[in-house]
């Protein structure tokens, strides 16, 4: 039962998680300097660390971790469709974490911002958490059609 397609959704999500965690995810042209943000934590002129990153460690990893666990309960349906509607708020969660962050680190002008490609990644696990909750959904119909037919 393991190769259902919302395991391929699952692993995909915690694999995007932890991929998230050697890149740069924004850049900010501060007056003062150029700022990095990142799994690292904020940077300044990629030398003087303004916050540490071990909050976005953690998340990241927990969700990865969270993730792979859903795959292994893969006899409990219904416990997996309400462990992924956990998972997508955890991603959109991710979002606030940067959020804050981001406003909270730089009390100084903020000139202009350059987001990178990692930040879209979180956008991407829900779509993907929506499709593994759809096909847990759709295979606790299919099995409670078969119980019937019984």
């Amino acid at each position: 039962m393991l190769q259902r397609q919302q395991t391929i959704w699952w692993f995909l999500i915690g694999a995007f998680s932890l991929l998230m965690l050697p890149f740069d995810w924004m850049t900010l042209f501060v007056t003062d300097g150029n700022y990095t943000l990142s799994a690292a934590g904020v940077v300044k002129d990629a030398t003087t660390t303004v916050a540490s990153g071990v909050p976005f460690i953690v998340y990241l990893v927990a969700l990865a971790v969270f993730n792979f666990v859903i795959i292994g309960l893969y006899k409990k349906r219904i416990l997996q469709s309400r462990l992924t509607i956990i998972s997508i708020i955890m991603s959109l969660g991710f979002y606030g974490l940067v959020a804050f962050y981001r406003y909270m680190s730089f009390l100084a002008d903020v000139t202009s911002s350059n987001f990178n490609w990692p930040l879209a990644l979180p956008l991407i696990n829900v779509i993907l958490g929506v499709m593994a909750y759809r096909h847990v959904l759709l295979d606790e119909a299919k099995v409670r059609s078969l119980d019937r037919l019984r």
